[in-house]
């Protein structure tokens, strides 16, 4: 399924590895980014809370992204079906 190309416009820290989102096309959501935060880049944004609040909407790209250059896609964030796939959720029906 093809989606429209959006940007993260704003970014709102929840607690934990919470966050809300607001996109230029006016939708919102929560999401908990904990299980996206793996590999070398995102050791220190999952472990140390000081620096996953670090995080920043880049006005460039539109997307979430830290002070080391990790970064994820607005529209993995924005959609989801997209979202579920990255998180391993079971597509509802």
């Amino acid at each position: 399924m093809a989606h429209e190309q959006v940007d993260i416009t704003s970014i709102k820290l929840l607690g934990g590895h919470r966050v809300e989102l607001t996109f230029d096309d006016g939708a919102q959501c929560q999401r908990d980014l904990r299980h996206l935060l793996t590999g070398p880049v995102f050791e220190a944004i999952c472990t140390d809370p000081a620096e996953f609040a670090k995080v920043a909407v880049d006005p460039d790209l539109g997307v979430l992204c830290w002070p080391n250059g990790a970064d994820i896609d607005a529209e993995l964030l924005r959609y989801d079906d997209l979202w579920g796939s990255a998180a391993g959720l079971a597509p509802s029906a």
